[in-house]
């Protein structure tokens, strides 16, 4: 990708320059426009440790980085067009990105991502965000700076928002946008009713901005109005986990309601996860009294039941079969009818490639072939009458493509409800 060096520095200097553009979910300061002929600035930061600012500048169809002394005119300015700019977005656990723009010149590339950083603990409260800056001359690193966190501001989405604008549709490794609208801060008692907006509703996605800027208290309030407004059944369950996961939310009788109205709806996505949290604080008695039979259904429903289509959450069949132990009577039968039932919901998880959990699945398939446990033969004729595996062992072989993954999906949904219901 090509840029234009507007201005010069030092070598050094050029070699310092970094690419930043908007920082990711968890920041909240909003950076105003600079005036209103289409110039914004998205994102700016001081170098931790340095004299220095960053910043990236929206100009009409361009994106400007500029790098310089703090309150000072900047020592190297690079500027693109926005529609080539090297737009990049990602999401992932633990150190997340959310975002990545590089601008180049000549040979060297700056570069920045930026997003959080779970802190030290459990718990979304933790997030802290981050801004990492790099050059690389030919793909060999020659600098990696970190903004200073309490100097990090930014319009949220300003970049995404002005590259949709321009008729964008994805980054530049050829992912689509993400759809959802781009909303302006407004406190959910000043908005107006929750409205369907295609599959939907106006006040989840204004949750969801809300979020974005790291105002979560103020997302949480638009989930509730979402949720109370039954249009959708995504407010609810954005707002129960806030109120399971977050310290400063955290609310468990509010958390379980929210959750129960997801977990007994008809979303074939978020359904089967909204059931495992459901079926993990019973299991654990995390907000309410422990009680294994209300954890078993919930979990049952997450790796099983949910939906005709057999979409599930693979943590809900660890967290059942987690459960099944938990219930396992005092005779040989009822502990062996126990391992049975648990092997099948660790295999329901292969299906979604699951590896861990799989994992754990052949370990217990191995222990009790090994002992000569009485569920491995049932297991085998039981198998038999679906003509679906050669063998109990073949349960756990890999899901396939998805329709092969999903008669799978069937067959074990329908073994476990046989071996889970039959009579002595």
């Amino acid at each position: 990708m090509s840029a234009n060096c507007i201005s010069n520095g030092s070598r050094v200097l050029r070699v310092l320059a970094i690419a930043v553009t908007v920082v990711g979910s968890w920041t909240a300061t909003r950076v105003a426009a600079a005036d209103p002929a289409g110039t914004q600035v998205v994102l700016t930061c001081r170098i931790a440790g340095q004299n220095r600012e960053a910043s990236v500048v929206l100009e009409g169809d361009r994106a400007t980085y500029r790098y310089g002394p703090s309150q000072q005119n900047p020592e190297l300015t690079l500027s693109d067009s926005l529609a080539n700019l090297d737009y990049r977005r990602q999401n992932g656990p633990g150190n997340t990105i959310d975002e990545i723009v590089t601008f180049g010149n000549g040979d060297t590339a700056y570069r920045f991502a930026a997003g959080f950083r779970e802190g030290a603990g459990s718990g979304s409260s933790t997030l802290r965000p981050f801004g990492l800056l790099t050059v690389d001359r030919d793909g060999t690193p020659l600098a990696r700076l970190e903004c200073r966190p309490d100097s990090i501001a930014r319009t949220p989405d300003g970049l995404l928002a002005r590259l949709r604008a321009i008729g964008r549709e994805r980054t530049s490794d050829g992912l689509s946008f993400p759809n959802y609208p781009i909303h302006d801060p407004v406190r959910a008692a000043q908005s107006p009713p929750c409205e369907a907006d295609f599959n939907v509703d106006t006040c989840w996605s204004r949750g969801v901005s809300a979020s974005r800027r790291g105002d979560l208290g103020g997302a949480l309030e638009h989930y509730d109005m979402s949720c109370d407004a039954r249009i959708t059944t995504l407010g609810c369950y954005e707002a129960g986990k806030l109120y399971l996961h977050n310290r400063q939310l955290r609310d468990y009788a509010r958390a379980r309601q929210r959750l129960a109205t997801t977990c007994d709806g008809d979303d074939t996505g978020q359904g089967p996860y909204a059931c495992k949290y459901i079926g993990w604080m019973y299991l654990t008695g995390t907000g309410v009294q422990r009680d294994l039979d209300t954890a078993f259904e919930a979990l049952a429903k997450a790796c099983f039941f949910h939906n005709t289509a057999i979409l599930i959450d693979p943590e809900g069949c660890h967290f059942l079969g987690k459960a099944i132990q938990a219930r396992r009577g005092h005779t040989v039968r009822d502990e062996d009818r126990a391992d049975y039932l648990t092997y099948i919901a660790f295999a329901q998880a292969c299906t979604d490639n699951a590896k861990t959990i799989c994992n754990d699945a052949r370990a217990l398939h191995r222990l009790a072939n090994a002992r000569s446990a009485p569920w491995i033969a049932q297991c085998d004729r039981d198998v038999r009458r679906y003509n679906r595996f050669a063998s109990c062992a073949y349960m756990t072989a890999p899901g396939g493509d998805y329709d092969a993954a999903q008669r799978t999906r069937q067959t074990l949904a329908s073994l476990f409800r046989l071996v889970s219901e039959a009579v002595d």
